[in-house]
């Protein structure tokens, strides 16, 4: 259904733009000659009139032939060129003021009914980016962007992604339990692996409610978790909000051998009638590995360095410790530590690697999981320094902490290395040069790569989503208008960041990403995909406003030149542009194709 419903979508928002053109056509007394939803050869349709209404091969777009179109000579009535400057430029808008006229229609009607956004809500904060360094939480709430109200998480990666002012002010709520306005000021940055800028954050990914979907045949299905379940425990550790549920899951997808889920359980469609509600868990078992499994040697790149410590709070750290253990547990990253916290409702003692010494730090129970989080930053250092997989091939070689010299004879420098030399080791055993602490010399130890067994949890959390109405139709309507304005500048920053290079080309998407994006909000609702169709309406209108040959923009530009010479351009010019017009889209096709296909497959 979701496809059926992406498909119909994207074919409206195209005959919303081609209707344009033909009632305009019509208003002014022009022939249409063909209707045609797609390019290429024509796969079926109608006549009706003068005009032939067709389905076309190529779902690129669409196109109204109108009589006596791009032809010399002596116009008819009826013809394009038979009509006057003004009604050829409303025949050259029809389809772009359509555009616009469907979202501004579609919109306040979606807030008057409602429509789901992804709350706006903090999620994890990357320690030392630009949201931890001004103080993001997790948890809270983004109120306002450079004085703009946000109602979706979305509205504030845009409006970060596009934006050209060197500082952010950001107004945010739900900090220590209040309602109240908090101001802050964040500085984004470039990143130049997603070709915009970011501050760190990821949204709120799941309702704090903690209701459970479950897959049938799965690990959690057949452990006895149900759809509808409610969270209240991992592996013995209570989870008491969002945050805490967020690292004990982490936590135990990386680090456990098992999962054991409390969950809490109320009346629903898989249990007898009036049966009561009741407490329960669920013991998730990583399978074994099998014909199908990807080999690997089982290597991570450990995060535990300590950058950097901030805050009023003592933590017992320095910079460039490397915390190399915790109450017993491994540690590898943030996380970890983070999770023994929860487990032990307080910071323990830890080991740690401080000047070549291995020192014990004291414990402190008034230091929280949250406490580290806000004020620690711990990343991978220069050093390769190996984090292991539990089981895997490099758990019986190498010891946690080992520095990663050579794979093969050669210097190793990322994780994407690595992956390179074991993809072509056909299977076979792989040499590793290692530091180890205590060790004089570097250690040459093989390992030979193997499937590890994975766990398929096959249950999620429900996403978290918040319903916008507007309950007034005035309300919706003045927030409708509001939204319409805020896609139109949204789109205009991202052309203006193109050129200026701030938003990176690679960011172009075709078709498929059309598709693919129109897919995912058609998954989630009718209201978020017309949402969605209505900011393709406004897009696709402001790309053929653009001056471009070929386009909407490049006829108008014609038109309105023509009016000021008070002759048209020459039907030779014309060609020439258009055909230049022509060679320009097909290789912006190419390119966004291209940028497609690599989205798709990695």
């Amino acid at each position: 259904m979701a496809l059926i419903l992406t498909i119909l979508g994207i074919s409206l928002i195209l005959f919303v733009h081609e209707g344009g053109h033909y009632l305009a056509a019509r208003r002014c007394g022009v022939r249409v000659e063909v209707f045609s939803l797609g390019f290429g050869p024509r796969l079926f349709g109608w006549r009706s009139g003068d005009t032939d209404y067709r389905i076309s091969l190529l779902p690129l777009g669409g196109y109204v032939k109108l009589a006596g179109e791009g032809q010399n000579g002596t116009c008819q009535p009826g013809d394009l060129g038979a009509a006057s400057t003004n009604q050829r430029l409303l025949i050259f808008a029809g389809g772009i003021l359509m555009n616009f006229l469907f979202a501004l229609l579609v919109i306040p009607l979606l807030f008057r009914f409602g429509v789901s956004f992804e709350v706006p809500v903090v999620g994890e904060v990357t320690p030392g980016s630009p949201a931890w360094e001004a103080g993001l939480r997790e948890g809270d709430r983004l109120a306002t962007v450079d004085g703009n109200d946000i109602y979706a998480f979305r509205t504030f990666a845009a409006a970060i992604a596009l934006g050209d002012q060197e500082h952010i002010k950001v107004e945010i709520t739900n900090r220590n339990g209040g309602d109240a306005l908090v101001p802050l000021i964040i500085t984004p940055k470039y990143d130049p692996e997603v070709g915009f800028r970011r501050v760190g954050i990821a949204p709120a990914s799941f309702d704090p409610k903690l209701e459970v979907t479950v897959d049938e045949d799965s690990s959690a299905w057949r452990a006895g978790l149900r759809p509808g379940d409610r969270l209240v425990s991992i592996n013995g550790v209570a989870c008491q909000d969002y945050q805490s549920t967020r690292i004990l899951l982490q936590d135990a997808a990386l680090s456990a051998s098992s999962i054991d889920l409390g969950y809490w359980r109320q009346n629903n469609s898989s249990q007898q009638a009036g049966e009561q509600p009741s407490f329960g868990s669920a013991l998730l078992k990583f399978s074994a590995p099998n014909a199908d499994s990807p080999i690997q040697v089982g290597i991570r790149r450990a995060a535990n360095r300590v950058r950097q410590v901030r805050g009023s709070k003592l933590l017992p750290f320095e910079q460039n410790d490397i915390i190399l253990s915790a109450a017993g547990k491994k540690i590898q990253r943030l996380n970890d530590l983070a999770a023994v916290s929860l487990r032990d409702s307080g910071l323990p003692s830890c080991q740690v690697l401080r000047d070549g010494n291995i020192i014990t730090t004291p414990a402190d129970p008034q230091i929280k999981a949250n406490d580290l989080l806000e004020l620690l930053w711990m990343d991978e250092g220069d050093d390769f320094r190996v984090a292991l997989v539990p089981g895997s091939p490099a758990s019986k070689v190498l010891k946690e902490g080992d520095i990663l010299l050579q794979v093969s004879g050669q210097p190793i420098f990322g994780l994407e290395d690595l992956r390179a030399r074991v993809d072509t080791s056909a299977g076979q055993a792989i040499d590793f040069t290692i530091a180890r602490f205590g060790e004089t010399d570097p250690l040459l130890l093989k390992i030979t790569p193997a499937p590890i067994g994975v766990l398929n949890a096959g249950f999620s959390l429900k996403p978290w989503y918040e319903i916008v109405r507007r309950d007034n139709v005035i309300d919706a309507l003045s927030l409708g208008v509001r939204e319409a304005h805020r896609m139109v500048k949204e789109m205009g920053a991202t052309i203006s960041g193109m050129v200026s290079g701030r938003v990176a080309s690679d960011n172009i998407g075709g078709i498929i990403t059309i598709g693919r994006v129109a897919h995912n909000f058609a998954t989630a609702g009718l209201g978020q995909l017309f949402f969605f169709l209505a900011m393709i309406s406004i897009h696709l209108g402001i790309i053929n406003l653009l001056p471009i040959p070929a386009l909407d923009g490049g006829h108008i530009l014609f038109v309105l030149l023509e009016k000021l010479r008070g002759k048209p351009i020459s039907l030779h010019v014309q060609g020439v542009f258009n055909l230049v017009g022509i060679a320009l889209l097909l290789g912006l096709i190419v390119f966004a194709t291209r940028n497609d296909l690599r989205l798709l497959f990695g």
